[in-house]
């Protein structure tokens, strides 16, 4: 299995509305990510890091079955869709790692 763990940045400074679109767009995408193994998770941060350049606003985590659907999903339209719908204009950067689990 290949997890995929993303975490996102939004734009700063954070507007509320530009929040709860990035977390809503990304629950909706998690219901069912292309090619995944099951549902993804969409977890918020708390913010207890305050504005720290460091700190993610949100996290997404995948399971693939291999690393060949992980490719699969990564050129898929939806997956295309997202990323320049919804994270280009809200987040001005975001950090994915893959881990064999």
């Amino acid at each position: 299995m290949i997890a995929h763990t993303v975490l996102f940045r939004l734009n700063r400074p954070v507007s509320e509305d530009d929040r709860a679109r990035l977390i809503a767009a990304l629950r909706e995408f998690a219901r069912d990510p292309p090619f995944a193994a099951g549902p993804a998770h969409v977890d918020a941060s708390l913010g207890l890091r305050g504005e720290s350049p460091r700190a993610a606003d949100v996290r997404l985590q995948v399971q693939f079955p291999s690393a060949d659907v992980f490719g699969d999903y990564v050129v898929h339209a939806r997956h295309q869709a997202l990323v320049t719908g919804v994270l280009e204009p809200l987040c001005e950067g975001w950090w994915s790692v893959q881990t064999e689990t």
